[in-house]
């Protein structure tokens, strides 16, 4: 196993001292202790509810499908655009799966990737 700095207090889920003790690599969602694939749905529902047009994300190393990147785009929906806005959006290390993509989406400040959907 290859081990690597993370700049973001990883989820940890599914850690085991063991084989794997960072766990999950993803960054924690605002006020909760894992990444947004690992949060119950209750808790999901209610991060992405809160969720205006233009708010800053930070979803670095999140595992996206198609079905979890839609859902965090419909959160941002701009209705006086039809388009997702996002405003500061940090994806470092972020996986996209399927076919998740951001097509339409608008970007209002700095995003940071290093995958290539």
């Amino acid at each position: 196993m290859s081990t690597f700095s993370l700049s973001w207090q990883p989820c940890g889920h599914g850690a085991d001292p063991a084989s794997d003790p960072v766990g999950c690599r993803d960054v924690h969602v605002r006020g909760h202790t894992v990444c947004l694939a690992h949060l119950t749905d209750t808790d999901r529902t209610a991060y992405l509810t809160g969720l205006a047009p233009g708010a800053d994300v930070d979803h670095s190393g999140t595992p996206f499908t198609q079905d979890l990147l839609e859902a965090l785009l419909s959160a941002l929906h701009d209705p006086s655009t039809g388009k997702p806005r996002l405003g500061r959006a940090l994806f470092i290390e972020a996986q996209f799966f399927g076919d998740a993509r951001f097509i339409g989406a608008q970007f209002s400040e700095l995003v940071k990737s290093n995958e290539t959907v």
